[in-house]
C-alpha cells in the first residue's frame, strides 16, 4: 500500500475518531476507504475494531479525569451489549443486506427529528422510569448489531441511553466509548483468531482515531449537550440518507 492510501487512512482516521466520541457513525467513514485501499469489506470490517478500540480507551479515560464518567454504570450497559457482540460477531446474519439498511436508516431518521423536535430530551437528564430487563434487553440487541457490523452501532447507543436509561448527551457520550470499548474487546478477538485483521493498518488507523477522540472529548466536556445536538443531527441526518440512497439505489 503506498504512503498516500495510509496518509489518507490516517486522516479518515482523525475525522471518524471525532465523530465517533461526539455523535457516532465514523465507522461509516472508516469502512469505503479501508475497501477504497485495497482491503475485502470483511477485512475491513474486523481491521475497524482495532482502531475502534484504542480510540474508545482514550476517550473513556479523558472522559473519567472530566469527571463525567462512572466506570460502574458503564458496566451496567457493558454486560449485556458484551453477551450481544458475542451472538453478533459469531453468528452469520441472514437477513437481506438491503432490507437491512433500510430499517437502520429510518431508525435513525427518528432519531434525527426527536434531536430537532425533542431537544430537551438529549439536553437534560431524568428519572429513569423502565424496569432494568427492557434496557438491559435493548442494549444486548444493540450490542448484537455492534458485534455484527458496528457501523453506526453509536447512535443507538446514544438513543438507548437518552431515550431508555434518562442521560443527557455528555454522559451518555462517555458512557457510550466505554460500553463500546468493552465489547469490541470481545469482537476484536474473535475476529483476531480467525485471521481477519491487517494489524499494520488498524494501528495507522487508530493513531488518527486516538488523536480524533481526544479532541472529541475536550470538544464535549467544553461544548455542552447543545453543540452535540447539532452535531449529531447532522451526522444522523446524512448518514441515514446515505444508507437509504445506497439500498434503494440498489434494489
Amino acid at each position: 500500500m503506498d504512503i498516500f492510501k495510509l496518509v489518507l487512512i490516517l486522516l479518515t482516521g482523525v475525522a471518524a475518531g471525532f465523530l465517533n466520541v461526539t455523535a457516532g457513525g465514523g465507522s461509516l467513514l472508516v469502512l469505503p476507504m479501508l475497501v477504497f485501499s485495497g482491503l475485502d469489506m470483511s477485512i475491513a470490517n474486523a481491521t475497524n475494531r482495532v482502531a475502534i478500540l484504542l480510540q474508545n480507551l482514550v476517550a473513556a479515560g479523558n472522559f473519567k479525569r472530566g469527571k463525567v464518567l462512572s466506570f460502574r454504570e458503564a458496566v451496567f450497559f457493558a454486560v449485556p451489549a458484551s453477551i450481544g457482540s458475542i451472538v453478533g460477531t459469531s453468528l452469520a446474519i441472514t437477513m437481506d443486506e438491503k432490507l437491512l439498511k433500510i430499517v437502520i436508516a429510518s431508525l435513525i431518521l427518528v432519531m434525527a427529528f426527536l434531536l430537532v423536535f425533542k431537544p430537551r430530551m438529549w439536553e437534560e437528564q431524568r428519572q429513569q422510569s423502565l424496569p432494568d430487563w427492557v434496557i438491559l434487553a435493548a442494549f444486548f440487541l444493540i450490542g448484537v448489531y455492534g458485534g455484527f457490523i458496528q457501523a453506526g452501532v453509536g447512535f443507538f447507543f446514544l438513543w438507548g441511553l437518552v431515550g431508555l436509561a434518562g442521560k443527557d448527551l455528555v454522559h451518555s457520550n462517555a458512557l457510550k466509548v466505554t460500553i463500546i470499548a468493552i465489547y469490541t474487546m470481545i469482537s476484536l478477538g474473535i475476529f483476531f483468531m480467525n485471521g481477519m485483521v491487517n494489524l499494520k493498518i488498524g494501528l495507522i488507523l487508530a493513531l488518527g482515531s486516538m488523536t480524533g477522540g481526544y479532541l472529541g472529548v475536550r470538544f464535549s466536556i467544553s461544548k455542552g449537550n447543545k453543540w452535540l445536538r447539532f452535531i449529531l443531527t447532522g451526522v444522523v441526518t446524512v448518514s441515514a440518507l446515505r444508507m437509504l440512497v445506497s439500498a434503494l439505489s440498489g434494489m
